[in-house]
């Protein structure tokens, strides 16, 4: 696959995780932040195809980081990523053009179906 990454998490071993995920998928070029100004400031300076959004981060969460990178760019990929299985979050997500949503744990199927949709 042809994508570069941008894994957006507060939790370092969840950023492991999913890295470990592109990983398994063969997708090698992946980008961490660790909140959403750091995504901002990653984003804008790799401008990757596809982002993953932990919903709930300290300062911006996942929605309105999603929302500031879409100002930059309309068409990138994202994915929001929670441990919440709660319709309200697929909801306020479905708000932003080309947002996915998946449930923690993921693995490769999920990704994949997410970014099928997408």
């Amino acid at each position: 696959m042809g994508l570069n990454v941008l894994v957006v998490d507060d939790s370092p071993f969840m950023r492991q995780n999913i890295k470990d995920v592109f990983r398994y998928m063969k997708i090698n070029s992946v980008i961490e932040a660790k909140n959403g100004m750091d995504a901002i400031r990653a984003f804008k300076k790799y401008r990757p195809s596809l982002v993953t959004i932990d919903y709930e981060m300290p300062g911006m969460n996942g929605i309105e980081t999603a929302m500031k990178i879409r100002e930059i760019d309309k068409n990138v990929k994202m994915i929001i990523v929670t441990s919440i299985k709660s319709n309200m979050i697929a909801i306020k997500s479905g708000k932003i053009p080309q947002l996915g949503y998946i449930t923690k744990p993921i693995d490769p199927f999920m990704i994949k179906n997410e970014l099928a949709k997408l």
